[in-house]
């Protein structure tokens, strides 16, 4: 048999006994240095994560990693050893020293796992400085202050149709049949995204059939496969295959849903490329193109070569990252948004006094000084970012050589640093009762006990759009949509919980972290991915 080239099987099991040996000398022998002689071996931290990255791996499968590192922070302190090579921060100052402009700092390989080739990379993934300052310049210009102030019409026109629709066909008394937030405010998000980013509605949130109506369930089956990927103890090993055929091997092996929506990212690309194109050959007389995201991007010219600054992967990926962060962000700060007032009957109240008597009617809920001043709304607004903040975990980053201080102790180059968002403002020390919903925390007020000191210190944990160079370009867009659709829905209706309905809320058997029924639960995918509130509406008398 040896003759014909057959491994004899004792043979072979031999070869497989010595692989095996060689694994468990290589993992005994990686243990007791990350355990005994690493750098990182000071830091205090659940066993298992100090020598392997499984544990991470494994709540991020399971949806609620943002809930373990809570927890690992609740015993080990603002700062714990959550992998072999990674510590993770849980305090203001440390977070502005990861994330702040000049932090000695660069992206991790996390996001170089999302790309789907070395073609395809949005400015979200991208790791080199220069190039993500080049590419961010062009999205500060697409998300203006001009360009957000023109959005508000369509904005106006999708949240008014919005409201239409939740009470179509029920008379003034009656409350609507009980109906998914999720839902709701995914297709209204989505629908204002299709208008500003590629020059139409997609019309999901409209009656009837519509195979649209299937992408935003299509986004969070995508997030929700890839950011376990992103935590993976062989990530470092995914992103050196990528571009050896493991790219081309999940272009083979992509899910259903995660086909549809890169099918659906592609074909409104196409679509738009196509107009942007016969627009410019044409030149008509006295027309001009629909200047939306999209229109920005394809225009855009890089300043070293004079020529296109995005090739068609490249604009492909920043259209699924417009459409990722400009819908699955949004609409789950509407969900808490609601979810907060409909358990929170005072807060409701409040709000809902101030949102009817500010305003004679809900067509003058719109940008300016007079939306500005509704200083409870935007509280409320802020409260819910905070107990439910839309982007769960860390932005990973990687010390760059000369290392970092964080907190008075110095981390050497190579080490993985990261703030998880949703610990940080549920910090005890920081917000004192960081459970409860409570929006006048973000309003001075000496006579209810709030004072500067308080909101100041409130202030410096609270980051739902992240800072630095990093931070999220459409903050402002996102804040006037959450603010004109939260006003405008409770100038024109109540809104209330079904009696004896809970989804969304936590339960006993979720455990330490999500027992509260009054406290939103959200999955963790790198954004978040969420179910309910359960919501009736009924129309107001005007």
């Amino acid at each position: 048999m040896e003759a014909l080239g057959v491994m004899p099987q004792e043979g072979a099991s031999h070869w497989i006994l010595s692989l095996l040996a060689i694994a468990v000398v290589y993992f005994v022998g990686s243990a007791i240095y990350n355990l005994h002689f690493s750098p990182l071996a000071k830091y205090p931290g659940p066993f298992f994560a100090k020598i392997s990255g499984f544990p991470s791996f494994y709540y991020a499968i399971k949806g609620i990693r943002h809930i373990w590192i809570w927890q690992c922070h609740q015993i080990y302190g603002n700062t714990f050893r959550f992998h072999p090579n990674g510590l993770m921060i849980n305090s203001p100052s440390g977070h502005n020293s990861i994330y702040g402009t000049r932090s000695n700092v660069k992206k991790a390989k996390f996001y170089e796992v999302f790309p789907r080739n070395k073609e395809s990379i949005s400015t979200l993934a991208t790791i080199d400085k220069a190039m993500h300052a080049k590419k961010r310049r062009i999205l500060n210009a697409v998300f203006s202050d001009n360009a957000v102030r023109s959005a508000e019409t369509f904005v106006i026109k999708h949240v008014d149709r919005w409201c239409d629709l939740l009470v179509d066909n029920v008379k003034f008394d009656e409350w609507t049949e009980p109906k998914n937030a999720a839902h709701l405010t995914d297709f209204l998000v989505f629908d204002i995204l299709g208008d500003l980013a590629f020059g139409r509605s997609f019309e999901s949130k409209e009656p009837g059939p519509n195979p649209l109506k299937a992408i935003p369930h299509s986004i969070a089956s995508f997030v929700k496969f890839m950011y376990p990927i992103t935590k993976s103890p062989i990530v470092n090993f995914w992103v050196w295959m990528k571009p050896r055929g493991l790219d081309i091997l999940l272009e083979r092996m992509k899910t259903p849903e995660t086909e549809r929506f890169e099918n659906f990212v592609q074909a409104s690309v196409a679509e738009r490329t196509e107009q942007e194109q016969r627009f410019q050959k044409e030149r008509i007389q006295g027309q001009q193109s629909r200047k939306d995201m999209f229109h920005y991007l394809f225009q855009a010219r890089d300043p070293d070569t004079g020529g296109p600054a995005y090739t068609p992967n490249k604009l492909y990926s920043e259209a699924t990252l417009l459409i990722i962060a400009g819908t699955d962000t949004t609409s789950t700060a509407m969900c808490a948004i609601f979810f907060y007032l409909a358990h929170n009957p005072r807060v409701y109240k409040k709000l809902t006094r101030e949102v009817r008597e500010k305003f004679g009617s809900a067509d003058e809920i719109v940008g300016g000084l007079k939306l500005a001043s509704c200083q409870y709304l935007r509280a409320c607004i802020d409260e819910s970012l905070r107990v439910a903040p839309p982007v769960l975990p860390e932005l990973s980053r990687e010390v760059l050589p000369g290392g970092l201080s964080i907190d008075g102790a110095f981390i050497p180059e190579g080490v993985q640093v990261g703030t998880s968002g949703w610990s940080l403002m549920h910090h005890d020390e920081v917000f004192g009762d960081p459970w409860v919903y409570r929006p006048e925390r973000w309003i001075v007020d000496e006579e209810s006990g709030v004072t500067a000191e308080d909101v100041s210190r409130a202030q410096t944990a609270f980051h739902p759009f992240s800072i630095g160079v990093g931070n999220c370009v459409g903050r402002k867009l996102a804040m006037q949509e959450l603010l004109i659709t939260v006003g405008r829905l409770l100038y024109r209706m109540d809104v209330k919980v079904p009696l004896g309905d809970s989804l969304g809320a936590g339960a006993s058997e979720l455990g330490w972290g999500r027992r509260s029924k009054r406290n939103y639960q959200l999955r963790d995918a790198y954004v978040a991915v969420k179910d309910g509130p359960m919501l009736q509406f009924k129309r107001r008398e005007l």
